[in-house]
């Protein structure tokens, strides 16, 4: 080791490591099978969406709002295969990668581009390929070091040149499952109710219940028992936070891949107990071996006098981090900033019970339920299809996106169900609630208001407005479509609670006042009742840890 590299502080000891280039050359093959993976997970799934609910999502923003035409994703498809493949075999390593991440991640991204927020089950994969851009992950173990042999040109080794890359890669995987645990206790206050509670008993309820799915056995053993749902819980957070820990390991290598298995634990568990598997995930736990040692390849090149890491890689990697970070810990704002893979990782941290957290009581849970005006009766199937595959519709605010949702649904609708001569639908805000422990869990339905409906005719009704609230007073400005609510009577419902509360007040051109005492609840949602028919009129939740 050089003078000059010696005097530099632990940040660049640590990223400038020695060795790794056996390390590199494996987890550039397990980026790149994460990545096909990836892909053969979304082929024939990716939808260019409706041209009406086109939103651009992550790269897709440099090209504007124009809904891309098929003839595009058709060359990004050719384009994905051939890149990844190339990178799994190492030709022409960096430049494939590159391409590969960038023709897969717009694939992605193109995914969700009908709807107002992105998942989060591919993001991982695309970050860490994102973090190995400009790795030297071909020096060993792929074409272009065959062919360097064949050419009869000596190995490619350079000295400190491979930690940086597979460190960063390590952090970005293990920041996913670490933000989730951030989130989890920020959203219970920095306590553990999220786990010593009945809060996971109403995520599953919510995850196989409210979304008409099976519950997996695991969950039936697990659900109607305090003692289990809530042991769960904690064995999460904790199989969560023990990836992170590999990060600060990187001199204890048994250590380091001890931690690093509880990435494949904890997806596995993902699988088994959430039914949400992603299995793609699993190669990129190669991050967390030392394949050098373990193969012994632990000589390295002579470091150079006044050798010095460079700047390029030293910007990069400050700017990855501090993105990463950001994006993975401050709440909702990937989802505003919309950088698609950047993301923060949730997985059901929302606290899922009322207070005081650790008593048994009943929950409720907004959510979508659809009456379908149809030539023949409504198959149960159908009728889960209306409900569950468009969950989250009810909470559009604005009427003009609400109509432009519900058509979207209407016509998906009679292309999937054409033998039901469907013609017609009413989307309602229903509040599913379960009952407390120890009654077995599950949701009964109770619908409050009609959001809007699209009649037979094609008529749309809706009688979405706005809520103005302040320390004095509050009021609902209304703006229905083909609907008279003059004199309507009024009520609210609020805490997802389904029992109405009388207003007392009726709406008046076009307007409901509220006042200020006696309206509180997070959420609220204010009801007019015209021609035996309640409408909803606004929904109103501000933001805060739940």
């Amino acid at each position: 080791m050089s003078c000059t590299f010696s005097s530099v502080g632990r940040w660049q000891r640590y990223w400038f490591a020695e060795g790794g280039r056996t390390a590199a050359a494996i987890v550039r093959i397990a980026i790149a099978t994460s990545v096909l993976l990836t892909l053969a997970r979304l082929d024939n799934a990716v939808s260019t969406g409706s041209a009406t609910l086109y939103r651009p999502v992550g790269l897709w923003m440099l090209l504007g709002h124009t809904h891309p035409p098929e003839v595009a994703t058709t060359i990004l498809w050719v384009v994905a295969w051939t890149s990844t493949v190339a990178m799994l075999l190492g030709a022409a390593t960096r430049a494939s990668t590159a391409v590969s991440f960038v023709s897969a991640v717009m694939l992605a991204s193109l995914s969700f581009s009908s709807g107002k927020t992105w998942s989060h089950q591919y993001n991982v994969v695309f970050l860490a390929q994102l973090a190995f851009l400009g790795a030297r992950g071909g020096d060993v173990l792929s074409i272009d070091w065959l062919v360097r042999r064949w050419r009869g040109l000596p190995p490619i080794d350079l000295p400190r040149a491979y930690q940086w890359s597979l460190r960063l890669v390590q952090l970005a995987v293990a920041l996913m499952f670490a933000g989730a645990v951030f989130h989890k206790l920020a959203h219970g206050q920095f306590t553990l109710r999220w786990a010593l509670s009945d809060n996971l008993r109403h995520h599953l309820l919510v995850r196989f219940d409210l979304a008409g799915l099976p519950r997996p056995p695991v969950v039936d053993w697990i659900i109607d028992d305090p003692w289990k749902y809530r042991t769960a819980a904690v064995l999460n957070i904790i199989s969560q936070a023990l990836p992170l820990a590999a990060v600060f390991l990187v001199k204890r290598p048994i250590l380091r891949a001890l931690a690093g298995g509880f990435f494949v634990i904890e997806t596995i568990a993902l699988g088994l107990v959430v039914d949400l598997w992603n299995l793609h995930w699993l190669p990129l736990a190669a991050v967390f071996v030392d394949w050098d040692r373990l193969l012994r390849r632990t000589t390295a090149p002579a470091t150079p006098e006044g050798w010095r890491p460079s700047r390029a890689i030293r910007i990069w990697l400050l700017a990855f981090i501090v993105y990463e970070i950001v994006t993975a810990f401050v709440p909702t704002l990937d989802q505003r900033l919309n950088t698609y893979p950047f993301s923060g990782f949730p997985m059901f941290a929302t606290i899922r019970v009322r207070e005081p957290y650790y008593e048994h009581q009943a929950y409720g849970v907004a959510a979508d339920s659809f009456e379908v005006s149809s030539d023949q009766p409504m198959r149960p199937d159908a009728q889960q299809w209306f409900d569950h595959s468009n969950r989250g519709v009810f909470l559009a605010r604005d009427p003009d996106e609400l109509e432009r949702r519900l058509r979207a649904v209407l016509a998906n609708g009679q292309r999937r169900f054409p033998e039901l001569g469907i013609r017609g639908l009413r989307l309602w805000l229903a509040i599913y609630e379960a009952p407390a422990w120890p009654a077995p869990a599950h949701f009964e339905r109770h619908r409050i208001a009609v959001v809007g409906e699209l009649a037979p005719d094609g008529t749309f009704r809706a009688a979405l407005g706005k809520v103005h609230m302040d320390l004095a007073d509050g009021v609902v400005t209304l703006a229905p479509r083909n609907l008279d609510l003059e004199g309507a009577s009024a009520f609210y419902v609020r805490d997802d609670r389904p029992t109405p509360i009388a207003l007392g007040t009726k709406v008046k051109s076009n307007k409901l006042e509220l006042g200020y005492e006696g309206v509180a609840g997070n959420p609220i949602y204010f009801v007019a009742t015209a021609n035996n028919v309640p409408w909803l009129l606004a929904r109103y939740a501000p933001w805060r840890w739940q």
